[in-house]
């Protein structure tokens, strides 16, 4: 059994309210989709927020479809569950939609019996259901992104019953996150139902993490969301320097074990320069600029001890880049502490004698202008 396991694509984002960053993601994921088909996967997991909005505009509905259907032309069933970002309160969503053409498999809790090749109905109350997928022999249970106080009441319908099964959600789990992202968690590694690997979702960063011999596996997003999925991070203050940052991709399962595939995720690029004058300052930004990829895209803080152009300096860098955002901070100057002496750590001898004099000379005038 091979599975492709994908999660947070975010179809229709236009970061930085720039409208290519729409299509970057939308190129991600029909990369990611022919790189599974590369790969001959039996069929294929979205662990949510397959769009960015729970209402997605036309163009963006259509290339979902688009893109599924390539899937569906090499018939390879699709797997789905809705994260935060495109789960709606409303019954129907734009992933029944996708489900109606025959385009995806939605797992979860319904209203009413769903039953196909795939997937089977198992009847929880009435009017509820609990939509699970199959496929040679593997059971696959899932269920969209729900807050901590939900969970808690959903989770025991949603143990899985074969001895191999994947349990999918769009969750933060404690454990997991605590490590090294500041993200709130919904549960923790106590309360997952067992399940021979979890397919999760909602955490951006690729993340693997073994669990009672099991695999607890976050993709991450395909695309690079926010800063701390920054591909490099550059440093200037006396020396240039620049480190790798976090690669972008999906995994592909065989037997329960995920092998990372990286995907052509657009360049984003951090920067800290630091700098005494405005005219050192500029210059290392330029260097930097000549550094990078031009079609990547700059988030850089300036620091310097005077004022500095921010706006000249902007301009200079979306020239030369896909997209820039320049901030600037100017350095506070250094309190300096001072000891302040007691008057015989101060004055010799001879001068406290003077000063006690002068005191009392000084004393003396007052009292006579104030009777």
């Amino acid at each position: 059994m091979k599975f492709a396991h994908l999660a947070d694509v975010h179809l229709g984002y236009e970061q930085y309210s720039q409208s290519w960053r729409a299509d970057d993601f939308a190129r991600v994921f029909k990369e990611a989709v022919s790189k599974c088909i590369e790969e001959d996967v039996d069929f294929v997991i979205i662990s949510g927020d397959l769009f960015h909005r729970s209402v997605p505009n036309p163009k963006t509905i259509k290339e979902a479809i688009d893109t599924l259907s390539i899937l569906k032309k090499k018939k390879i069933p699709v797997f789905a569950i809705e994260g935060n970002h495109d789960k709606t309160v409303r019954e129907i969503s734009v992933y029944h939609l996708l489900e109606s053409l025959g385009l995806l498999n939605v797992l979860g809790l319904r209203r009413r019996r769903i039953e196909n090749e795939y997937v089977t109905s198992t009847r929880l109350g009435e009017n509820a259901y609990l939509v699970k997928g199959y496929f040679n022999g593997v059971e696959i249970v899932g269920e969209r992104h729900r807050t901590k106080w939900q969970l808690e009441k959903i989770l025991p319908f949603l143990k899985p019953e074969s001895d191999e099964s994947i349990l999918v959600l769009h969750q933060s789990i404690k454990e997991v996150v605590d490590v090294d992202i500041n993200l709130a968690y919904e549960l923790t590694l106590s309360e997952l139902p067992k399940a021979s690997y979890y397919a999760m979702g909602h955490v951006h960063i690729p993340k693997t993490y073994r669990y009672m011999g099991r695999m607890i596996v976050y993709p991450g997003s395909l695309e690079r969301y926010d800063t701390r999925e920054a591909s490099h991070i550059i440093s200037y203050l006396d020396r240039f320097s620049i480190k790798d940052g976090v690669k972008k991709g999906f995994f592909i399962v065989e037997d329960f074990n995920p092998r990372f595939i990286e995907v052509h995720a657009r360049n984003l690029y951090t920067a800290y320069v630091e700098s005494s004058t405005a005219g050192d300052l500029k210059d290392k930004l330029l260097e930097i600029l000549d550094k990078v990829d031009k079609e990547g895209i700059l988030i850089a803080k300036l620091v310097c001890n005077t004022s500095v152009d921010v706006k000249n300096l902007s301009e200079i860098a979306l020239k030369r880049l896909k997209y820039a955002d320049i901030r600037f901070e100017m350095r506070r100057k250094e309190v300096v502490k001072t000891e302040i002496l007691r008057e015989n750590e101060f004055f010799n001898d001879f001068e406290l004698e003077l000063l006690e004099m002068l005191k009392d000379d000084f004393e003396a005038r007052r009292d006579k202008r104030n009777p």
